[in-house]
């Protein structure tokens, strides 16, 4: 039921529930996550934070006085009786848990912003041209203001949301910004986010040797027909400049931000042939198109997918596929 009043409804008239995301978390990942968690946790009611992947860096600041724990973790309490509620995961196999938790959940509830979504749960709330999971928290919470007379966003919820909505729309310039994204911020600003708070953590407090890592991958930027620009980062180059995979989301743009490029690729290599792809189109390609073709997902601006293969032939394959779509 793709209907956000059954699920306030819903919220509202049940005890216990976990929160969770996708692999790999970033910052709507996060910010939505931990929004709801807020939420949940204002209306008294139970609520576990379940990830099976740690924050980056740059999001540390959202995530320390919460206690994320473990798949692992939540089976060894021995609780039975729980609600799942997925935020800003496209796929349900991409769901960042035991799958056993998700199969014993009484309720799956599906709030996601991917066009690869296909609309998984018991409930769902799905808008596939929003700007960010978080600005569909934000209009859920919204409606349950409209609906309870009580004040839902405080300054901890309204710090995580404006979290969401800056990285998923690039501080408002990406083409998912939307006019009502502006009102959001806005909104958000005026219910106490802390918002030189999120832009000096997220975008203003790279570590020097992030610069190295950059350094490197830029060294390895190879133009192909003037309109696709690929990077690669390698273990080798994680290990030289000590930079955890989790933290070199940032790099990606770099490829895309070149004159005349459309489609910039950033290739990281996880582990012995396997490759993690990240893309972002400028103007008018479908980088989910790009992805879909290796298994993967997105928007059409950004996207991602894994090849499992040598660093070498995934370049080349990848690039073949964005070929198509210039």
């Amino acid at each position: 039921m793709n209907n956000i009043d059954n699920i306030i409804n819903y919220l509202n008239g049940s005890n216990d529930f976990i929160v969770t995301s996708h692999i790999n978390p970033d910052g709507d990942n996060i910010g939505s996550t931990l929004s709801m968690y807020y939420f949940l946790k204002n209306l008294n009611k139970r609520v576990y934070y379940v990830l099976d992947d740690s924050a980056p860096l740059n999001l540390q600041f959202l995530v320390n006085d919460i206690n994320r724990i473990s798949s692992q973790e939540f089976k060894e309490m021995n609780i039975n009786d729980y609600n799942l509620v997925a935020l800003d995961c496209g796929d349900k196999n991409r769901i960042c848990l035991d799958d056993n938790i998700m199969s014993n959940c009484n309720k799956l509830i599906n709030i996601d912003h991917h066009d690869s979504n296909d609309l998984y749960g018991d409930y769902y709330y799905v808008v596939k041209d929003a700007s960010s999971t978080c600005e569909l928290v934000y209009n859920l919470l919204k409606r349950n203001e409209e609906i309870t007379k009580v004040k839902t966003i405080d300054e901890k919820i309204a710090t995580c949301l404006y979290t969401g909505l800056m990285t998923d729309t690039g501080k408002l310039t990406y083409s998912n910004t939307q006019a009502s994204s502006f009102d959001m911020a806005k909104n958000l600003l005026l219910a106490g986010a802390d918002t030189q708070l999120v832009v000096q953590s997220v975008f203003g407090s790279n570590p020097f040797n992030f610069y190295k890592l950059l350094g490197e991958a830029l060294n390895s930027l190879e133009i192909t027909n003037i309109k696709i620009a690929t990077m690669c980062v390698t273990q080798d180059m994680l290990k030289r400049t000590g930079v955890d995979f989790k933290d070199t989301d940032g790099v990606t743009p770099y490829a895309r931000d070149i004159e005349n490029v459309e489609i910039g690729i950033l290739l990281k290599e996880k582990g012995n042939n396997e490759i993690k792809v990240s893309l972002r189109s400028k103007s008018y390609a479908d980088v989910s198109k790009i992805a879909k073709v290796f298994g993967g997902g997105g928007h059409i601006r950004a996207a991602g997918c894994t090849i499992y293969d040598t660093i070498e032939n995934a370049k080349e394959k990848i690039i073949q596929e964005a070929l198509k779509e210039i």
